[in-house]
C-alpha cells in the first residue's frame, strides 16, 4: 500500500511541475478584493455567510504556537472561521499533501511551505499573487512593506518573470543555523589547555578538535558528564572510533553552505521552470576532499555517520562535542537531565569575506482553489499573523523560530525573551540573540533561487555528501554521478 502511494506522489508532482490540468474548486478567475465584505460580513446590504478557509501546516511546534491565535483572529473578525490541518512528518510531508489535495481538488486556502515548494505550486498555476492584496485597500503600505526583514521578504518574489516584483508569498516562521556545543566538557577542557576556545574558523574547528582528541584520548575528560547504562566514556569513544569533535546536522545545508562559503557556485536559476546544476567545480572537490579528510582523521562528522537522521543524537550521547543544526531545533540537543549544560555561538567560516550562514525556515502563501470571499479571508487571516505582535508572540511560543518584521524585535514581549526569558527557553533566547549577532558581525545569509525541481537537487547534494564524507567515495565522481542522476535537464 505504501509503494503504490508514494507512486501516486510521484505521478502528482509530475503532473504539477509539467503543468496541472486539474479543475480548479469553486475558483474565482476575475480577481476582486473582498476584504471589507469579510470584514464588514455584508454584500451589497445582504448579510453574507461565515466565511470558512483551510490552513496547512505542520504538526508540532508550528501548530501548537499557531493554534492560540486562531480564536484571536475569530474574535476579530468574527465573520471567518478558520480550520488548522495539521500533517505530520514535516515539511516534506506538508508538500506531499498539497500535491495529493491540488490533484483532488481539494486544496487549502493557505499553506506554508519552503520557495521550492511554491515554484512547483506556482508551475501549476495554483498559487495567488498576493501583490493583488498588499497593493489594496487593507494591504501594506511602503513603510509596512518595508519593516520586513529584506532578506526574508525577497523569497517570496521573483516567480512571475514578467512581474519579478509581485509577491506570492510572505515571510513566516523563519530560522538560520547555529553552532551548539557541550559546554560542561569544554570548560574542562579549557581548564586542562587555555589555548582551547569555541572555534570560529574551519581552522580553528581542525586545532581545538586536535587538542580535545589529544586530552579524550588520555581520558582527562572522562567522568565529566554521567554516562547512562550502555554508553561510552569519551576515551571508551575514541578507542572503539565512534567519537568525532565536530559533526553538521543537515547533509544537505552543509553541502550548500560550504560552496558558498569557498566562493563557488551551487546552482543556476534561468526562470521558475529551469535551473541548472553548477556545483561540480574546482574549488567544491577541493573543499568536498578536505572535509572527507577531516571524517577520516575524526575531526568532522555528518549525522548518517553515526547511523541517524540527526547530529544531535550523538551529541546528546557525548560522541560529539559540537553540532550545527537549526536555531529552531535547540531543544533537540538539550540532554534529559542536565546531563551537561550546551553553549550556542556562531557557525565556523574559512574566510572572513566569506562568512556565509544558511536562512531557513517557511513562507505564507494562498492557493487558488478557492473563492475571492475565501482568499480575502484568507488575507485577512495571514495579515494577523504577520503583526508585530502576532510574528513576536510566535517566534517566542515557538521557541528558535524569528519573527520576520523589524518593529517585532523593539516590542516589549520580545525585548523581555531576549534578556531575561523562561527558564525553559533560554536556549531559544540565546539562539536568538545570537541571530541578531550574525548582521552585526558581518555574517551573510543567503537563500539559493528557487525553481522546479530544485528542491530535488538539494536532496541529491545531501546524499552526495554522505556518500563522500562516509562512505569514502571519490569527490569527483561523485558529482558526476550526481549530475547523471539529476539528469540532462538540469544541466546547460
Amino acid at each position: 500500500m505504501r509503494k503504490i502511494l508514494l507512486v501516486l506522489i510521484a505521478m502528482f508532482s509530475l503532473a504539477l511541475v509539467t503543468g496541472c490540468s486539474c479543475q480548479t474548486k469553486k475558483i474565482d478567475k476575475e480577481f476582486e478584493d473582498l476584504t471589507e465584505v469579510v470584514k464588514a460580513g455584508e454584500q451589497d446590504g445582504v448579510a453574507i455567510e461565515k466565511v470558512q478557509i483551510t490552513v496547512n501546516v505542520t504538526s508540532g511546534i508550528v501548530s501548537d504556537s499557531l493554534t492560540p491565535l486562531v480564536p484571536e483572529f475569530e474574535a476579530e473578525y468574527p465573520h471567518v472561521g478558520v480550520t488548522l490541518n495539521t500533517i505530520s512528518g514535516g515539511y516534506t510531508e506538508l508538500r506531499k499533501t498539497n500535491i495529493l489535495q491540488l490533484q483532488s481538488n481539494q486544496a487549502p486556502t493557505i499553506t506554508l511551505g519552503y520557495p521550492d515548494h511554491f515554484a512547483e505550486y506556482y508551475s501549476a498555476s495554483a498559487m495567488i499573487n498576493l501583490s493583488n492584496f498588499i497593493k489594496g485597500p487593507n494591504g501594506y503600505t511602503e513603510e509596512e512593506l518595508a519593516d520586513f526583514i529584506p532578506s526574508y521578504l525577497a523569497e517570496g518574489a521573483g516567480f512571475d518573470d514578467e512581474n519579478p516584483n509581485d509577491y506570492y508569498s510572505l515571510p513566516f516562521n523563519k530560522s538560520t543555523e547555529v553552532l551548539v556545543y557541550n559546554k560542561t566538557i569544554l570548560d574542562k577542557a579549557i581548564e586542562l589547555d587555555p589555548t582551547i576556545s569555541v572555534p570560529k574558523t574551519w581552522a580553528e574547528v581542525k586545532s581545538v578538535s586536535e587538542k580535545l582528541l589529544a586530552l579524550g584520548s588520555q581520558g582527562k575528560l572522562d567522568g565529566i558528564i554521567q554516562v547512562a547504562t550502555g554508553e561510552l566514556e569519551i576515551s571508551e569513544h575514541i578507542n572503539a572510533g565512534t567519537f568525532y569533535t565536530f559533526a553538521y546536522d543537515s547533509s544537505a545545508n552543509a553541502f550548500i553552505t560550504f560552496t558558498r562559503q569557498v566562493k563557488s557556485t551551487y546552482t543556476e536559476r534561468a526562470n521558475n521552470e529551469q535551473g541548472y546544476l553548477v556545483f561540480d567545480t574546482p574549488e567544491n572537490v577541493a573543499n568536498l576532499t578536505y572535509f572527507q579528510n577531516e571524517n577520516t582523521a575524526k575531526r568532522f562528522a555528518v549525522a548518517e555517520t553515526f547511523g541517524s537522521n540527526y547530529a544531535s543524537d550523538a551529541f546528546k550521547r557525548g560522541q560529539v562535542l559540537f553540532t550545527v543544526g537549526s536555531s529552531a531545533g535547540i531543544k533537540y540537543n538539550e540532554p534529559e537531565g542536565n546531563k551537561f549544560q550546551i553553549g550556542i555561538s556562531t557557525v565556523p567560516y574559512f574566510t572572513e569575506d566569506a562568512k556565509f550562514v544558511i536562512q531557513q525556515g517557511t513562507n505564507i502563501a494562498m492557493l487558488a482553489q478557492s473563492t475571492n470571499l475565501e482568499r480575502a479571508a484568507a488575507w485577512l487571516f495571514i495579515k494577523y499573523l504577520l503583526r508585530p505582535e502576532n510574528t513576536a508572540k510566535f517566534a517566542m511560543a515557538s521557541g528558535g523560530y524569528l519573527p520576520v518584521r523589524a518593529s517585532a524585535y523593539e516590542t516589549a514581549d520580545y525585548q523581555e525573551y531576549l534578556t531575561n526569558p523562561p527558564l525553559e527557553k533560554r536556549s531559544f533566547s540565546k539562539a536568538a540573540n545570537l541571530a541578531l549577532q550574525y548582521r552585526e558581525q558581518g555574517y551573510q545569509f543567503f537563500v539559493d533561487p528557487a525553481f522546479v525541481g530544485s528542491s530535488k537537487v538539494r536532496d541529491e547534494v545531501g546524499s552526495a555528501l554522505v556518500s563522500i564524507v562516509v562512505n569514502k567515495h571519490d569527490v569527483k565522481t561523485r558529482l558526476e554521478a550526481a549530475y547523471a542522476t539529476l539528469g540532462k535537464a538540469y544541466q546547460k
